[in-house]
């Protein structure tokens, strides 16, 4: 699933190809994807505009249509398990599972791409009310050591379904809460609660050194550093830091990697 990193990379890349071109044509190829606007409002918020500018909120990805700053809404995509976008020229080029195709007047088009329809694609009146209006946390990558300390708070559960948790803290998905607790040396069943505030500290820090080492090497595993679990986060995979074979175990439905040498705070 696309966590913040990829939403983040979509973001810059959104921003190089997409901006300030105007909107010829709106294609909905899936209707299901469709959150709480009709094709019809959609194709009226779009056509003969441009996107002005981006942001990100989490997993949520949000593009400024351009006009009365008061009035205009922002695209809004959640690319589910499978999703990305694209941008093209050739029609030859279209990607298999397009969802939504955009038309630009400069002949290119923007896709979103997302295989399994888990995604979804809506208007808003800002991030800002969107992220409140959904429950969201704050985004992982900007909030502060003294606002994530104080969020984990009492908060029942583990440490790595607490991270998780959207309402909690926006933008962590199941892959970089492994990474973020493994190089922080918190087993992922730790109750959040056995966390001292030093332990939080330390996960906040961790936390964005983690997110900025994976978008500045644009998700891809194999440039992570080679003390990155990511590479290695796979059956039969090894602890880089001494090859202790890493273990498994399942927290809210999800696989959790962890090394039992280097993580054994808190097991059960």
């Amino acid at each position: 699933m696309p966590e913040l990193p990829d939403v983040e990379y979509y973001r810059i890349y959104l921003n190089a190809t997409a901006l300030h071109k105007t909107i010829e044509r709106v294609e909905v190829r899936a209707p299901r994807i469709l959150e709480e606007v009709t094709e019809r409002r959609l194709r009226s918020a779009l056509a003969g505009r441009a996107f002005a500018s981006t942001s990100r909120h989490g997993k949520y990805l949000f593009a400024a249509i351009d006009g009365d700053a008061d009035e205009s809404p922002w695209l809004v995509m959640h690319f589910g398990m499978t999703g990305r976008v694209k941008y093209f020229e050739d029609a030859g080029q279209d990607p298999e599972h397009d969802r939504l195709l955009i038309g630009f007047e400069n002949g290119y088009f923007l896709a979103f791409v997302n295989q399994r329809k888990f995604g979804h694609v809506a208007l808003a009146t800002s991030p800002e009310a969107f992220a409140k209006e959904k429950g969201l946390g704050p985004d992982a990558l900007s909030v502060g050591r003294e606002e994530f300390v104080a969020r984990l708070g009492e908060r029942r559960g583990s440490a790595k379904a607490t991270l998780m948790n959207q309402k909690v803290l926006a933008g962590i998905g199941n892959i970089y809460a492994d990474e973020i607790l493994f190089q922080a040396g918190v087993h992922p069943k730790t109750p959040v609660r056995a966390l001292d505030e030093d332990t939080r500290g330390k996960v906040h820090s961790v936390m964005g050194d983690v997110l900025h080492t994976a978008i500045a090497v644009m998700r891809r595993h194999d440039d992570f550093p080679d003390s990155y679990l990511i590479p290695h986060r796979h059956e039969g995979g090894v602890c880089p830091l001494d090859g202790t074979p890493l273990e498994t175990v399942k927290i809210s439905g999800r696989r959790a990697y962890f090394c039992p040498e280097h993580q054994s705070y808190g097991r059960t």
